[in-house]
């Protein structure tokens, strides 16, 4: 063999040599790239308080209403509720200030909480008014009444009626005297998280101006209990719509109900009709004549 072929051979082999080894640290790149994006980077998250579905202004915030939620640790900020930090029990019964979506986080700055200035108004529907009623065991459902529920109002008036002898009797009649009516708070709570019965001695409720008025008045003409309005019906999305439009079919027959004494107690005017009545037999010269005696 000559020197030259020695030479060539020598290049040969040096050259394949630095094939291999560069073939073999490409093929290892491709696998770690491979690696990387099959398997992706772990995020740490953190779980803070959202809100489960669209909460308005005014709305009174329930454990139906609220979730924690895995949020990405770079993305949370000092205002967020983390649980660890903060309890979800802090938020409820409190009312929202400004509007939350779904998905966005609970804070204190979007909630005005139990005892804070303001808190009523914040829970005031704009253009609404809130007025207290007295109330007690009977005429506040026995004490299962709660900060937002919805009621009705009843009157209850005793009237003197006079008749076409100027007789005056005694009457009693109840009416509906306002329907689907919010309450804001029982005696100075707005929260009732064990839900308890608690019987009060006053219910603050969310009435429009006119609605005022007719309490008001209402309260010198008689008494004034109040009727619990159905929890799911409350909750259902179609029925606040409906109540928002003013076009609830479920109070459409309620609107001028009222009572009276006699409507109970029927059995009066059976009594009356079987009550014998006193004849007395009137003689004039050759006539006679049957009258009826005067009821005592």
């Amino acid at each position: 063999m000559t020197l030259r072929n020695i030479v060539v051979l020598v290049i040969a082999l040096a050259v394949a040599g630095l094939t291999a080894v560069y073939a073999r640290n490409w093929l290892a790149l491709e696998r770690a790239a491979m690696t990387t994006t099959s398997e992706p980077e772990e995020i740490s998250a953190a779980l803070v308080l959202v809100a489960k579905r669209d909460l308005g202004p005014g709305t009174f915030i329930k454990p139906e209403d609220i979730k924690w939620q895995a949020w990405p640790e770079d993305g949370v900020i000092d205002d967020y509720a983390i649980k660890g930090e903060r309890a979800m029990e802090d938020f409820l019964g409190t009312v929202v200030r400004s509007a939350i979506a779904t998905g966005q986080p609970i804070t204190d700055a979007r909630v005005v909480h139990p005892g804070d200035r303001g808190f009523l108004a914040a829970v005031l529907t704009p253009g609404n008014r809130a007025v207290s009623v007295p109330v007690n065991d009977s005429s506040g459902v026995a004490g299962f009444v709660f900060p937002g529920d919805w009621v009705d109002v009843i009157l209850t008036v005793r009237v003197r009626i006079e008749n076409a002898e100027g007789k005056a009797k005694e009457r009693i009649f109840s009416e509906t005297l306002l329907t689907d009516i919010r309450v804001l708070a029982i005696d100075q709570s707005v929260e009732n998280e064990e839900g308890e019965a608690s019987i009060g001695e006053t219910a603050t409720l969310e009435v429009t101006p006119k609605q005022v008025e007719k309490i008001a008045i209402g309260l010198e003409m008689g008494a004034l209990s109040l009727s619990l309005h159905s929890l799911s019906r409350e909750q259902d999305r179609f029925a606040q719509i409906a109540r928002a439009m003013g076009a609830d079919p479920l109070e459409s027959d309620i609107t001028g109900s009222y009572t009276m004494d006699y409507d109970v107690y029927y059995m009066r005017d059976r009594f009356i009709q079987n009550k014998k009545k006193k004849i007395i037999n009137v003689l004039r010269g050759g006539e006679s004549e049957q009258l009826s005696a005067p009821e005592d």
